[in-house]
């Protein structure tokens, strides 16, 4: 059991080290194996050099916490920006139609407006925060183009559709499914 618990610590300090080695040429990428070899050690080396640390190429105390708050804080730095998930959950079958203000409509207008400069057939839909006529009509055309029942309504499966056409053409690529 000690041996297991030592190969996973070990494998932990490797998978740290080769993060940061994507972001860092002074340290070489190693395989995660759990093994504590001579690449392992040349890679803690350069951390530690390049930490200020005491340069031992052994991962005592201070150089496992200093490796575990940087390896947090480069993943921190690389995170995505997290999701909304603006289409509600509840009522079952909801559908956002002609006729409703909400926030929620000037999402779906915006990126209406957004990809009506990917796709021809969407026309200018305005800004207002109101289902009207004309936000239904770029509503049918896109329904259209995806191949779904062009009724002018946003229910989820329209939503889905929205939101991954919008991921695909605009969202950061890390956003990107």
């Amino acid at each position: 059991m000690a041996r297991e618990n030592e190969r996973e610590a070990i494998a932990n300090l490797q998978r740290y080290l080769r993060h940061l080695s994507y972001f860092n040429e002074e340290i070489d990428p190693l395989p995660i194996d759990g093994i504590f070899d001579t690449a392992t050690e040349a890679a803690l080396r350069a951390f530690q050099e390049q930490a200020g640390l005491p340069v031992t190429g052994r991962a005592d105390q201070q150089t496992f916490e200093r490796l575990f708050q940087a390896y947090s804080d480069s993943i921190e730095q690389r995170e995505p920006p997290h999701r909304i998930a603006h289409f509600p959950q509840i009522p079952e079958n909801y559908t956002v139609e002609v006729g409703e203000a909400q926030f929620l409509v000037s999402v779906i207008q915006n990126a209406l407006q957004e990809l009506s400069a990917v796709y021809d057939r969407i026309g200018d839909v305005p800004q207002s925060g109101a289902y009207d006529e004309q936000t239904a009509e770029a509503v049918r055309e896109f329904q259209e183009i995806h191949g779904l029942p062009a009724n002018g309504a946003v229910d989820r499966r329209t939503w889905n559709a929205l939101a991954d056409a919008y991921n695909r053409n605009f969202s950061d690529p890390y956003l990107r499914q």
